[in-house]
């Protein structure tokens, strides 16, 4: 045991670890500059732009570790999306950040946990770079110049402003390179295990990584030893150490990765490709760029004109730095041309990278840079339009985060330079010392991005304070959550309540969340009392946040102008506010008053219509592409979707869906109402969503300025019909759910004509009519068949002696109707009218109808659903004709 401490003291007073522990005081150091006052406030501020993502992963590090104490799998956030939680697959992925995030989460609260974290991996990311640099250069002076440019490089810096805390976390990075390159140069089975668990470990921080950083370093390392090696790399020892590391790693990580892997390739990961790849790639020119912001060189002019060009405002450094800096570059040139042999593999993962971080396009001062040719105008083209075809690759929007893996590409050759130069001062050590100390200082110098550096008020506020201390149990809503600052910071302030709310949005917006955050939001937030869907009075309002189990509604005020949008209409639900503070009005939902009435919640989603308007006494709304609907069912409720539907398209197809399933395709002619089959409701949320499948053309904005309006014109005014257009397609009327027993009779006929047409519904307006007067039938038919000759639908009254005294005959939706307009499975409904002849005595009349072929008048047979009263006929219903 003696002998054992003996050891271990040697190794922790050799030269090596004396060097290490100097370059970590240095990387301290500069660090505590850097980011000024933060140091001084860890557990009072957030490290970045208030309001960003370092407030989510805050709560993160909070949540992980009640969650691993808990026993609950990471993908379990039950405390989000009131009342139903939320499962997250993505999370599985972070397996070794939130392991980490415990362990430091154990001994500090949530705001320290993260700035620890935060500040601590600019130190960890040096010193990691420092072990590269120094068994690659065999220099520890240069090796902490190279952890120095890899560790503070504006890339990072980016991302600490944006609070990107697992990004920061790229320590283990440069160590797997290091051991990657053992294992290549001295393989061994120890090495090999080695390896692997640190690959795994380093593959469950962010699985992003793993592309942009992993598998480059690993490509970059492999190939270099294959050209050095050539078929030496094959060797037995070597394929064994590499076998092993890969199964090591394999065995660890690919459990977790698990869900994302069935995921992507069940197609249910769509939720996490989001657009903006462009805005989020590397600008050429911001190669070239210190910070605009810079405390020193933008005062002095120092900084290129074109800098606001590429960084336009204070919070596009988030993801527009890329500054590689001067210093590190000579220092990298000179290393390239001056070693023996030339470290043309750090190039390669330099350049490389950095090409890589421009993105699918090149962007040149802002704007994708195009060129023509015969007239046709293209744009360049760049390798990472490749790249991203490679499967998982495709759910990354930021190809400029290899700006990272770039940077340390030219640290590890800043250390080649610098260890040349030092080579001239072997002899004088304090000079080398010094000089290697006013390199560091210049190169931190450069990097600054913006000084001191901004932080987020972490302290929590009053408001959240008083309600954690009165909560009783139930759920909170913070308004307006679409905002995504307000969503971050309702996140972190659960580390204080601990109650549930209302949504969350954790990395990106699963599905499961808005139908719940925006039906519940829908019942605080005044969007009038009035639209295309049943909406409950204030009273029942209150009683559906009771029922939902909401006892706090707290208005963020963090963008101002929130408070004059949002706080009127929850005073007209909720009443005056019980808590305020300077950012935050609190409200409660009173526990007594009427109970529902309603068994369904109505709501409008907030994307895919236009906004209600009303249109004669009715309020309508235009659909894009897609519109949505949430509708929430007390109980299970099985009936059939009704609304009034129009275009002003020919004949277009509309589809329906609920819950992603297909119910229903229509054909929609004029105004008309559609009933949808018979559709069973869940219990809880349920989703419908209204498709056109044939796209959304673009019009003029205003529907008044068409000259065949669907919406009627007010006589006094006159708008103007500028050029500006809009995408819509169908106008809605009067949607709602009916229920099974509340369906008018002879609504599930389902009569089979010919395997042709099948006469799905009807409806008659009266039972009874007198002569002279209309008979309005509404007949919905569906198409088994595609249609190849012409089909006319007929409706007839026979009178008692079996004489025909009024009929409708044409082709379904009148004969301007093209076939192509009528697929297989579509629905048309129209309505019909039949004049009763004003001699027609009293009696009791038969109402017919059928299917013939023109012109050859050959009737369609009745297959099924019905039995015929006279020449393939089915009677519809009894008509009563009084005097």
């Amino acid at each position: 045991m003696k002998d054992q401490l003996v050891h271990l003291w040697n190794r922790l007073c050799s030269i090596d670890t004396r060097s290490a522990l100097t370059a970590v005081a240095l990387y301290g150091l500069i660090t505590a500059v850097l980011f000024y006052p933060i140091p001084l406030q860890l557990n009072s501020v957030l490290t970045g732009f208030d309001g960003r993502d370092g407030w989510e992963h805050a709560w993160w590090l909070w949540f992980a570790k009640h969650l691993l104490l808990e026993g609950r799998g990471l993908n379990d956030l039950y405390l989000l999306n009131h009342p139903v939680g939320l499962q997250h697959p993505y999370q599985w992925s972070l397996a070794a950040f939130s392991l980490l995030a415990g362990l430091v989460g154990v001994i500090l609260p949530p705001a320290a946990t993260f700035n620890v974290m935060a500040l601590g991996s600019f130190v960890l990311c040096g010193l990691a770079a420092y072990h590269l640099c120094r068994h690659v250069t065999g220099s520890h002076l240069a090796a902490i110049i190279g952890g120095t440019v890899f560790a503070f490089c504006p890339n990072r810096m980016g991302h600490a402003l944006g609070g990107y805390l697992p990004q920061l976390t790229a320590f283990l990075y440069p160590w797997y390179g290091l051991l990657l390159i053992r294992a290549l140069e001295q393989p061994s089975l120890r090495r090999g295990i080695g390896l692997g668990l640190l690959a795994a470990v380093a593959a469950l921080i962010w699985p992003m990584h793993i592309a942009y950083f992993m598998l480059p370093l690993t490509l970059v390392i492999a190939g270099a030893e294959l050209l050095r090696l050539r078929g030496g790399l094959f060797s037995e020892q070597r394929l064994m150490t590499l076998g092993v590391g890969l199964a090591v790693s394999l065995a660890i990580a690919l459990p977790f990765f698990a869900p994302l892997v069935v995921g992507r390739f069940r197609d249910n990961l769509s939720y996490l490709s989001t657009h903006g790849i462009v805005q989020h790639s590397t600008e050429l020119l911001a190669f070239f760029t210190p910070s605009p912001y810079h405390p020193v060189l933008a005062p002095l002019g120092l900084v290129p004109a074109f800098a606001k060009r590429v960084i336009d405002e204070i919070q596009t450094l988030r993801w527009d730095s890329a500054y590689v800096g001067v210093v590190p570059v000579l220092l990298g040139l000179w290393g390239l041309l001056r070693s023996k042999p030339r470290p043309w593999r750090w190039f390669t993962l330099a350049l490389g990278a950095a090409v890589l971080s421009l993105g699918p396009v090149l962007i040149l001062a802002g704007e994708p840079l195009t060129y023509i040719t015969d007239g046709y105008e293209s744009r360049v083209l760049l390798p990472y339009a490749i790249v991203r075809q490679i499967p998982l690759l495709d759910l990354g929007r930021t190809p400029g985060r290899l700006n990272t893996t770039s940077m340390l590409g030219l640290g590890v050759l800043a250390a080649f330079g610098a260890s040349r130069v030092l080579s001239k001062l072997e002899n004088k050590r304090w000079k080398a010392q010094l000089a290697v100390s006013l390199i560091v200082a210049m190169i931190a110098f450069e990097y600054v991005a913006i000084w001191p550096f901004p932080a987020g008020k972490a302290t929590i506020p009053p408001v959240i304070q008083q309600v954690a201390e009165h909560s009783d149990g139930g759920a909170i809503l913070h308004v307006p959550m679409d905002r995504r600052a307000v969503n971050n910071r309702a996140l972190f302030f659960q580390t204080a309540t601990q109650e549930p709310v209302v949504g969350g949005v954790v990395l990106r917006t699963l599905p499961t969340v808005p139908p719940w955050q925006e039906t519940i939001e829908g019942l605080v937030i005044d969007d009038g009392d009035h639209d295309v869907v049943p909406r409950p009075t204030e009273a029942q309002r209150r009683a559906w946040l009771r029922h939902l189990e909401i006892e706090w509604v707290i208005l963020d005020r963090f963008f101002p102008e929130d408070e004059a949008r949002y706080q009127p209409g929850i005073e007209t639900v909720l009443g005056p506010a019980v808590l305020e503070d300077d950012i935050l009005t609190a409200f409660s939902v009173p526990s007594g008053g009427p109970s529902l009435e309603a068994q369904h919640l109505y709501t409008i989603a907030d994307l895919g219509w236009h906004a209600a308007e009303e249109d004669g006494g009715i309020w309508r709304r235009w659909m894009y592409a897609d519109g949505t609907l949430y509708i929430y069912s007390v109980r299970e409720d099985t009936g059939a979707l009704r609304f009034n539907v129009d275009s002003h398209l020919d004949f277009p197809l509309l589809e329906l869906y609920h819950d992603e399933q297909l119910v229903d395709a229509f054909v929609v002619g004029d105004r008309t109402t559609y009933e949808s089959r018979s559709i069973t409701l869940n219990q809880g949320m349920n989703v419908f969503r209204f498709h056109a499948p044939h796209g959304c053309p673009q019009v003029l904005d205003d529907p008044s300025c068409w000259s065949d309006a669907l919406l009627t014109i007010p006589a006094d005014t006159h708008p103007p019909c500028d050029a500006q257009t809009t995408c819509r397609t169908f106008v809605f009327d009067s949607v709602s759910f009916v229920p099974e027993n509340d369906l008018a009779r002879g609504e599930t006929t389902e009569v089979n004509f010919g395997d042709t047409l099948r006469l799905r519904s009807w409806a008659v307006e009266a039972s009874s009519a007198q002569p002279g007067q209309t008979l309005a039938v509404t007949m919905t038919w569906e198409a088994m068949a595609e249609p190849t000759t012409r089909h006319v639908v007929f409706a007839h009254l026979v009178s008692p002696e079996g004489k025909l005294v009024a009929q409708h005959d044409d082709a379904p939706v009148g004969s301007v109707a093209p076939r192509s307009a009528w697929p297989v499975g579509a629905i048309l409904t129209y309505p019909i009218e039949l004049q009763v002849p004003a001699d027609a005595s009293p009696g009791e009349y038969d109402l017919l109808a059928g299917v013939y072929v023109w012109p050859s008048l050959e009737r369609l047979p009745v297959v099924a659903g019905a039995s015929p009263v006279e020449n393939s006929a089915i009677e519809l219903t009894k008509v009563q004709v009084t005097p």
